[in-house]
Formats: C-alpha cells, structure tokens, sequence
C-alpha cells in the first residue's frame, strides 16, 4: 500500500512539472519577441538634393568678378517625409557666414528655389548647401568658386524723399515697391501686390518706442494690415536689424554710394529678419528683396505715433 501512494503522487507532481516547463518556454518566447520588436528600427526617409546647372546658375570651379552674381539653384525632397529646413553658407578661409536659414514645411511637391547672391573680394569660396527632412536626415552639397579680374559692381536706382503712412494712417500711401520707388494705397495695390517689398507700423516693445519697417511675408504683418489675409503672393524682403542696432553704415557712406558696392557690402547676412525694429532718424538699414536685390534704406524721419510717416531715401540695385 505504501508503494502504491507513493505512485500516485509521482503521478501528480509530473502534469505540474510539464505545465511550469511550458510557461517558461512561452514566457521566454515572448520576452525575446519583445525585445527583438523594440530593437527593429523604423525606416528612415532619405534626402534628396541637387542644385540646377545651366546657363546663370553657378558650377563649382567657375570665376566670378567682385559684386558678380552668385546663382544657386536648390531642388531637394524629402523622399517620403517633409523637408523642414534649408540653410547656404558661405565659407572664407576659416570663417563660416550664413547666408540663408529658414525653416521649412515643404511635403511630396518637393522644394524648387532659386537664390542669388553676390561675389565678395575673396579670392576663394566655398558654398555649402544643407537641407534636411523630418527624420532629421540632412543632405549636402558644396561649390567651390573663385575670384576673377576686374568688377561687376552695378548701378543703382535712387529715390529721395519717400514717404509711407504708419498702419492707422490711411490718408497716406502705405505699400512700397522698393524696386520702382512707388508707393500705393489700400485701393490702388490692387494689381500691384507681387511688386510690394515694404510696409511699416508702429508699437511699444519693451517698452521703447519702435517705427519698424516690415513686409508682406513676415507673419505679424497681418495684424497691422489685414488686407494681405488676400493676398496669394507676399513678398518676404530681409532687414539687416544688427547692422541698424549698431550703426554699422554712416549716413555719409549711404550719400556717396554711387554703384552698388556698398549695398551688397553693408548687408549682414548671419542676422537678418523680416522685422526691422527701432528704426528711428538717421539710421540706415541694409535690405534684401525677395527678388534677391540689395538696398540701403536712409530715414530721414521717423514719426512715435500709429497715425504718423516715416520718411526715407532709397538706394536699389538696378
């Protein structure tokens, strides 16, 4: 009888056995499923980028004149995934400018641009292009180029004397075409508004005082003027605010200039907006139009008030 109880409770313990064994191949099963599927990495989109070739868009190897132009040309995508950001340096010796920075949301249509600069007096360049998707993938391409003889400074348009009103200032024009040195009002920029470069508007900020000039593609600007709510096409031109803070161009320098050696000089291109606050009388802001031309903007007067002008001269490449 003892023998046989003993029987019975091997019997017993071994389906238990079997049913812990099981358990544990299961459990280890998908511990290492788990991990494996924490393991596998998403795939990642690359980015594409090619800059255009052709006549007027700059090779690398190619010799350009001082004040010659530099025309780069960007096709790029971020096969799959949005490109977000696109930025062009300019390198001189050791030393990195940016040229361009911008953020960006451009999805399956791709970014095709096209941007001009201008040649400095160095004798070598490099231009580094950069663009980089959501995924944070970046592509990049550079162009070396050299400096030729003699110069390609250019001439200049200049318009004294022109006057805008200040957002509540109706009685007076307020959209500047700075390529042409016109300026029109709510009514009569209709037809007119893919030649606007300027607009201006006053506020406290900081509790300063602040005359700003702005354009129709900075963001803020619709607040100030709710007409471009309509517009299709809204111009993005480019202040030199650091240059206007620390009065880096004299009044003096802005009267002689007669070609446009100084207007693609004085621009800084590392600290640009589409804002330029404070700019009081007698400050000289340097400017880059959507079109990629070069100015100088003297104020002549600067008025504290939402209903008031400001006065300037221009001084444009042609």
């Amino acid at each position: 009888m003892k023998v046989m109880k003993a029987r019975f409770r091997l019997n017993k313990i071994k389906p238990h056995y079997c049913i812990s064994g099981l358990w544990l191949v299961l459990s280890l099963c998908f511990i290492s499923g788990a991990f494996l599927s924490c393991t596998k990495e998403a795939p990642v989109s690359e980015t594409f980028l090619i800059l255009k070739t052709g006549t007027g868009y700059v090779t690398a190897g190619d010799q350009i004149p001082p004040g010659g132009a530099i025309k780069i040309g960007v096709m790029a995508s971020g096969t799959g995934v949005p490109l977000t950001y696109i930025r062009i340096d300019r390198i001189i010796d050791s030393d990195t400018t940016v040229q361009y920075d911008r953020g960006i949301f451009i999805g399956s249509e791709g970014l095709d641009i096209d941007l001009s600069f201008s040649k400095s007096i160095a004798q070598e360049e490099i231009w580094k292009v950069t663009v980089m998707n959501a995924d944070r993938v970046s592509a990049v391409k550079t162009l070396k180029i050299y400096k030729s003889e003699g110069s390609a400074y250019g001439a200049i348009n200049y318009f004294p004397g022109i006057i805008i009103g200040l957002q509540n200032n109706t009685a007076t024009n307020q959209y500047l075409d700075l390529d042409n040195g016109l300026v029109y009002n709510h009514s009569s920029v209709t037809g007119h508004e893919t030649e606007i470069d300027l607009l201006a508007y006053f506020y406290l900020t900081s509790g300063l005082p602040s005359p700003t000039f702005t354009c129709p593609g900075y963001t803020a600007t619709v607040a100030y003027y709710p007409l471009l709510l309509n517009w299709l096409v809204k111009n993005s031109t480019l202040f030199d605010y650091y240059s206007v803070d620390n009065n880096l161009v004299a009044q003096e320098a802005f009267d002689a200039a007669e070609n446009d050696s100084l207007l693609v000089a004085a621009y800084q291109s590392s600290k640009v907006s589409g804002n330029c606050k404070f700019c009081y009388t007698g400050k000289i802001v340097p400017f880059k139009t959507q079109a990629g031309k070069y100015g100088l903007i003297k104020v002549l007067r600067a008025d504290t008030s939402n209903e008031g002008t400001i006065e300037m001269s221009v001084k444009i490449q042609k």
